[in-house]
């Protein structure tokens, strides 16, 4: 039951109240924060805090853009770069009266920021794949937004392609006929969690994965806020109970859904401001069919928490947004790996694909993987499944340095049963 939100500037509705108390003293912290104390204070609101939001303004004018609009120019270090949006760079086609709204063309060949962006058949940032499965072949299906699908970067360059390739070559040298990887791309720029979910049920399960890996930032409650408007602006069915259920009780009018002759929002922000309060809530159930949509069909599930690019996703801004992810995981009983600190000892700008762009380059999706191969590796569940070893010292790293994480012991590498 949804209480309904109170009408005041800062809604205090009590969403997920119980489950983020047990669970700030269920599972670890971030260092950030000095007591359990703060954190439980932190945690008694399910409304987005102050942080939170102003960290959502900034990055929103660019989000909205990179999905409706054309781009903008900014500078850095007096170096002035184009960031590129969804729109102009004709990588996605619109779906009338659908509830993902948008996904990637099948066979699009594009060049994004000086990289070629091809997707394949099935609309995948990745190589050509057949939905039939074959014989000895382990398949991991990641779900995710922008940071996952590589925007900027070859599909080779991804932390993705870089795990699949990690896979198969320790295969390679274990004894016996080797088990052969493949990791499946299914992330969408933009995509929020909903729509990860709509893809899981729609697209991702005819490929018959053995583990399903959903990818988190902070960035996805403003990516929620982006798709319940959208939903809204084109009156596309919500589709869920859930959905409709949180909208219901957020007292909304025809005057908020009104639009102009444009089609556009007249009262969008009246409309955010009804809907903040539930975003969470809806955060918490969405993943929560993700995972019993996952355990039906009897596949594993994992989340990863990634960060950005830049001072939206410093240790003090991400803080909170990475507890509630994480009290989440641990709610729906999903093994959680926060790789939440990968950047935060390099340089912004040696990271990203342009000046003002969040999204990791080629260097940051190899900090990427470098950071899920030493957290797989720590997670008994996890490196059961995936026996991806570790980064033994600095010589596993084309650059020499040491590894964001700490290392850990060799481990032996065992099949399933």
């Amino acid at each position: 039951m949804i209480p309904r939100p109170q009408t005041t500037t800062t809604p205090r509705l009590a969403i997920l109240h119980p489950l983020l108390l047990v669970a700030a003293v269920l599972i670890p912290w971030p260092q950030e924060w000095a007591t359990a104390r703060a954190v439980m204070d932190r945690l008694r609101s399910p409304a987005t805090s102050a942080t939170e939001k102003d960290a959502e303004g900034r990055s929103a004018g660019y989000y909205v853009e990179l999905v409706e609009g054309h781009g903008r120019r900014s500078s850095h270090h007096g170096r002035t770069d184009r960031t590129v949006g969804f729109h102009e760079a004709e990588v996605i086609q619109y779906l009338d009266n659908d509830f993902l709204l948008f996904e990637l063309k099948p066979e699009a060949h594009r060049t994004l920021f000086g990289r070629p962006f091809i997707t394949n058949a099935y609309g995948m940032h990745d190589y050509p794949v057949v939905p039939e499965k074959s014989e000895g072949t382990f398949r991991i299906a990641v779900l995710g937004a922008s940071m996952d699908m590589g925007w900027g970067v070859r599909s080779e360059e991804t932390y993705i392609h870089r795990l699949e390739e990690r896979l198969n070559a320790v295969s390679a040298g274990k004894p016996g006929r080797p088990r052969r990887y493949e990791v499946l791309n299914f992330a969408v720029a933009a995509y929020s969690p909903l729509q990860r979910l709509e893809a899981l049920r729609r697209k991702v399960m005819r490929f018959e994965p053995d583990l399903v890996i959903y990818s988190a930032t902070t960035l996805d409650i403003r990516l929620m806020e982006i798709h319940l408007c959208d939903l809204i602006r084109q009156r596309v069915d919500l589709k869920y109970d859930f959905v409709r259920e949180a909208v219901a009780h957020c007292g909304l009018t025809d005057d908020d859904g009104r639009l102009d002759d444009q089609g556009m929002l007249v009262n969008k922000p009246t409309l955010k401001r009804k809907l903040r309060p539930s975003y969470w809530w809806l955060y918490d159930q969405t993943l929560g069919a993700i995972a019993a949509e996952c355990r039906s069909a009897g596949v594993p599930l994992a989340m990863i928490i990634i960060p950005r690019v830049g001072p939206e996703d410093a240790p003090s801004a991400r803080a909170e947004p990475v507890a509630r992810l994480s009290a989440m995981a641990a709610h729906h009983a999903i093994p959680a790996l926060n790789l939440s600190g990968t950047f935060d000892r390099d340089d912004p700008a040696a990271l990203a694909v342009a000046d003002g762009d969040d999204h990791p380059n080629a260097i940051g999706h190899e900090r990427l993987f470098e950071a899920l191969i030493q957290a797989i590796a720590a997670d008994p569940r996890l490196s059961r499944l995936v026996p991806c070893g570790t980064l033994q010292n600095d010589g596993d790293r084309p650059d020499g340095r040491s590894s964001t994480h700490p290392q850990q012991p060799k481990m032996e590498f065992s099949e399933l049963p």
